[in-house]
């Protein structure tokens, strides 16, 4: 791996990949709709056949790790215009320049949603997902595996159980809880922090050790293959919420929400990392509770940023 291109390169994953893969000597192009046009990062759709091709001309990838995608809208339409047409349009443009780069494509394990209990999730459980989200994800899989099977294109889809550490979006739950803490330490007031249902539990891994693992399956994986990428083990919304008010420096109250409770909630999802640790040694590094300290320190940072700005 000398040349890597990124999709999606200033999301929170994006981001990660393209500071682990710079520290490693490896030279990184980025793509990405909200990108501001700058050297080596360009700005364009995903969807855009000339975009794609304008990139792909100036990067000549080795590996491309394909992470452009959306986690919530209000339309549908959007998550297989991205996800699926997207990746296809991506392939494409790869087809038609003649390139033969490993092509990572960033599914999610919410393609397994329910009825799998609290047995460790493998690569081989039937997908059964239960919102447009993640049939999205499911699809985008399945074309992209497309390629392998009828054109040899070295095609690997990954399989993210849920991140966690700095950055993360605060549309996901841990990160907006953190935020709220944040919120009211800045006040330094007591404050209440606004949830969903808490009972849900899931498979946590910090996204500086899923990068390793993606950089560990670029280089050993198998085309064609899927890989997850877990911890292993699971933790509930209100764990997760009472060891970040356990590090607050002001009393925080949980108050239910009605508007933050999702009417399609998987209620117990745990990963089993077996196949990547067969291939690779690959465990995870860094606990939650480590992560989740890391999370709420950044949003420390970013409210102090924004309030004296």
């Amino acid at each position: 791996m000398t040349t890597a291109l990124i999709t999606g390169v200033s999301g929170f994953v994006g981001q990660t990949i393209r500071d682990y893969l710079t520290s490693n000597k490896i030279t990184v192009f980025g793509f990405d709709a909200r990108a501001l046009a700058q050297n080596h990062i360009f700005k364009g759709d995903i969807t855009n056949h000339q975009n794609l091709l304008n990139v792909l001309e100036e990067s000549k990838p080795d590996i491309i790790f394909h992470l452009a995608g959306i986690l919530k809208s209000e339309e549908m339409e959007n998550f297989y215009n991205v996800h699926v047409l997207g990746t296809s349009a991506l392939l494409e443009a790869v087809m038609e320049m003649g390139l033969q780069p490993r092509v990572m494509v960033f599914s999610s394990s919410a393609v397994y949603g329910t009825g799998m209990g609290p047995k460790p999730i493998t690569e081989t459980f039937q997908a059964k997902p239960v919102s447009h989200y993640a049939a999205s994800k499911l699809a985008q899989e399945t074309v992209a595996l497309r390629y392998f099977n009828a054109f040899d294109l070295p095609v690997l889809c990954v399989r993210t159980f849920n991140l966690v550490g700095p950055n993360l979006s605060s549309q996901l739950a841990p990160s907006a809880f953190a935020r709220q803490i944040a919120q009211a330490e800045r006040i330094g007031k007591p404050a209440q922090v606004f949830t969903g249902d808490l009972s849900a539990q899931r498979d946590y891994v910090d996204v500086r050790d899923a990068v390793r693992a993606y950089a560990l399956i670029a280089e050993h994986g198998a085309p064609g293959q899927v890989y997850n990428v877990c911890s292993e083990q699971a933790f509930s919304m209100s764990e997760i919420l009472q060891m970040l008010m356990a590090q607050s420096k002001v009393p925080i109250k949980a108050v239910l929400d009605p508007s933050r409770v999702q009417q399609q909630d998987v209620p117990v999802q745990i990963g089993s990392a077996k196949k990547i640790r067969q291939l690779t040694g690959w465990k995870p590094q860094i606990n939650i509770k480590q992560s989740l300290a890391d999370l709420l320190d950044n949003w420390r940072e970013k409210i102090d940023q924004e309030t004296t700005q």
